[in-house]
């Protein structure tokens, strides 16, 4: 939309003040930068981390706004419209000046504390195999016909939301597959989306620093279940009480997963031998809730990407596809089309050896990366873990207590950490007291860890211990990014690799 008339724009929204304005105006944009302002805006002043977009009414003024949105009033002389929060604020007016352009797709949210990167794309996979046109918005990509960007985050800020779905309606996106982070809960960037599927799929201890404590964190994370409307479906991992507990929360049709227990959706007859899942898929009897239909269903699904962790995440999205009335086939073959996610339990070398690289965010994922090692069949297991940075005490506490009851069971030929200086930013740069509570729980597990500082030498390192038929597993969040270019890398040039110029396509197209 061009323009909207300001009377169009704010009608149905909450103010704690009248103004006399002239209802007939052209507004052209809505803005929270005031650099971003031109003649004709209304400027939305939000108190953020950083800073508060109220020290900048006076520079919106100087651009040409007509108007501010403000939580406090300002002694600048443009006029201003008070409201109790000024991000729901944002996102009412960002969703009213494109036209609500939620309500013209169909949309999935999914939210969790790992995976929800792989259930995206993974479904992703099945729709587009179904031949639907689609549209993601995750920790990867922005993505719809026509665009593929980068993401900034997990999530986007409200106007850059509604602007993208705005252009993914004009592009003919049928369906909308948005990853849903605490943090765009939290901070109302997903306020007024008009969601039909929403999916909470796991929960484990992560983003405290942020939200300032886990139940703080669950409290946001199960928004995006607690506000489902009425007729859409909440698909929820039932093996979690906390979001279990939320089948009575919300106003949504609820379908409810199990991986151990009765429910509506089990797992059956798995085998991770090979480090790749293949097992079944049950809906043992057809369920129907409001306008969903789940139906009765028995699928044999065999897997291209490694993991535990694949199996549950594949679980949701083939349960989102069947109440899409996606057919059983193309939900199979979108499936053997899915390749992967980078850094997630990713197979990034399979030769000599193999080489694992993976995220290792949390005691969760943690967990089910290593569950998955205990499950495959190798010779030795040499293991390089970046300490995760700037996450506090408690995280990495957490992180590495659990490492340390895997290394007992998995007891590697190999084990070393690194703090990757030099190639993370300075909010991951690992501080002196997250090294201290690292090297204090591997000294009390009775662990002797080696530690280099860079990351590259710690990878060459490591890789230079691999025999024929080993594992190496790359492990860590942003300290581990560069971990698989600096593997290939490393194997060109070692002339390890039978297809040169395959990994030398791997190196430049990676995105981490």
């Amino acid at each position: 939309m061009d323009s909207l008339k300001l009377k169009d724009l704010l009608e149905g929204l909450d103010f704690k003040n009248t103004l006399d304005l002239e209802e007939d105006l052209e507004i052209v944009s809505v803005e929270d930068n005031s650099q971003s302002v031109k003649k004709g805006s209304i400027f939305v002043a939000i108190k953020g981390y950083i800073t508060d977009g109220h020290k900048y009414i006076q520079d919106a003024k100087d651009r040409g706004a007509h108007l501010a949105i403000v939580q406090e009033k300002s002694p600048v002389d443009l006029p201003q419209l008070v409201v109790e929060d000024s991000r729901i604020a944002l996102a009412q007016l960002a969703a009213k000046f494109y036209d609500y352009p939620s309500k013209k797709m169909t949309m999935i949210g999914i939210t969790a504390t790992n995976g929800k990167t792989s259930t995206a794309f993974m479904l992703e996979e099945i729709l587009k195999k179904a031949g639907h046109v689609v549209g993601m918005i995750g920790t990867v990509r922005l993505s719809y016909p026509g665009v593929s960007l980068a993401s900034i985050l997990t999530t986007p800020g409200s106007l850059d939301l509604q602007y993208h779905l705005a252009q993914m309606v004009k592009a003919g996106v049928e369906y909308v597959i948005m990853e849903v982070s605490s943090s765009a809960l939290e901070l109302h960037r997903v306020y007024g989306i008009d969601f039909d599927i929403v999916t909470f799929n796991n929960l484990s201890h992560e983003h405290i620093d942020q939200h300032g404590s886990y139940e703080k964190y669950v409290q946001f994370k199960s928004r995006l279940i607690t506000q489902a409307k009425e007729e859409g479906a909440s698909i929820l991992n039932q093996d979690v009480p906390e979001i279990n507990s939320l089948k009575d929360q919300t106003a949504s049709q609820v379908f409810s997963y199990s991986f151990k227990d009765p429910a509506d959706i089990v797992l059956g007859q798995v085998d991770l031998s090979t480090g790749l899942a293949a097992f079944n898929y049950q809906v043992p009897k057809e369920i129907k809730r409001g306008d969903w239909t789940l139906p009765k269903t028995d699928l044999a699904v065999q897997l291209k990407v490694a993991g535990y962790h694949s199996l549950m995440n594949a679980f949701v999205a083939i349960t989102a596809a069947l109440l899409l009335k996606i057919d059983p086939e193309d939900i199979l073959m979108g499936l053997e089309d899915f390749s992967g996610v980078e850094r997630r339990f990713e197979m990034i070398y399979d030769e000599d050896f193999k080489i694992l690289d993976d995220h290792f965010a949390n005691v969760k994922n943690i967990q089910v990366t290593l569950q998955t090692l205990e499950k495959m069949v190798y010779k030795d297991l040499h293991i390089l873990y970046a300490i995760r940075g700037g996450r506090g005490l408690q995280v990495n506490r957490e992180n590495s207590e659990e490492i340390a009851k895997w290394l007992k069971k998995l007891k590697p030929a190999h084990f070393m950490a690194c703090l990757s200086q030099g190639t993370v930013g300075p909010k991951d740069q690992v501080q002196a007291e997250e090294r201290a509570i690292f090297e204090e729980v591997m000294e009390e597990s009775g662990f002797e860890v080696p530690i280099e500082e860079e990351l590259k030498p710690a990878i060459i390192s490591t890789l230079e211990k691999a025999d024929k038929g080993d594992i190496v597993l790359l492990a860590g969040c942003q300290g581990m990014d560069l971990g698989a270019k600096i593997a290939w890398e490393y194997l060109i040039g070692q002339d390890l690799v039978e297809d040169k110029e395959k990994y030398i396509d791997k190196i430049k197209n990676r995105i981490c």
